[in-house]
């Protein structure tokens, strides 16, 4: 599966999204992505997998963490996992953006139909229809990703300076 097969699957599973739903449009896209993959060969799945994981890998940058920081008012390292997750399930357009510039996602998150921005279930959908398909575990992931995020590291009192459209508008305290 190329990346344009990747992205075609995901921009599918957007199509359940209602703007005028403050409530379930996550639930209502994990299933609709679960449907999609479902109908694709064990072979698929795995690959459509390896392309999620291979977003993830590139998504996990100090900037973006950033801007997840002071979105939700604090991002542990398993809320950026998730916020990786949803930010992927946004769709290629989204994703290229704020991986270019994290501030991109500023209007983004605060979009009609957005109701979170930690989506963790949205990842676990390739090993739930492969497993669901095969009666097996879904294939380990072969080789390790990044053991530190790209980008400069950053801490609280860098927040204003570094992400300052961010900072305007989610700023605690």
């Amino acid at each position: 599966m190329n990346t344009e097969e990747f992205w075609a699957i995901i921009e599918s599973s957007r199509r359940v999204i209602d703007p005028e739903r403050a409530e379930g449009n996550a639930q209502r896209q994990a299933e609709e992505l679960w449907k999609q993959l479902s109908r694709l060969s064990p072979e698929e799945i795995v690959e459509f997998g390896a392309q999620f994981q291979d977003k993830m890998d590139v998504a996990y940058q100090w900037d973006l963490w950033g801007g997840a920081y002071l979105v939700a008012g604090g991002c542990s390292d398993d809320g950026f996992t998730d916020f990786r997750s949803w930010l992927i399930s946004m769709g290629r357009r989204v994703f290229e953006d704020a991986v270019s510039n994290a501030e991109s996602l500023l209007h983004v998150v605060e979009a009609l139909g957005v109701e979170d921005v930690f989506f963790e279930e949205f990842r676990y959908v390739p090993a739930r229809a492969y497993e669901a398909l095969t009666g097996r575990d879904f294939p380990a992931r072969k080789g390790a990703g990044p053991s530190v995020p790209a980008g400069e590291e950053w801490d609280e009192q860098d927040l204003a300076h570094r992400f300052p459209a961010f900072w305007a508008r989610h700023q605690r305290g």
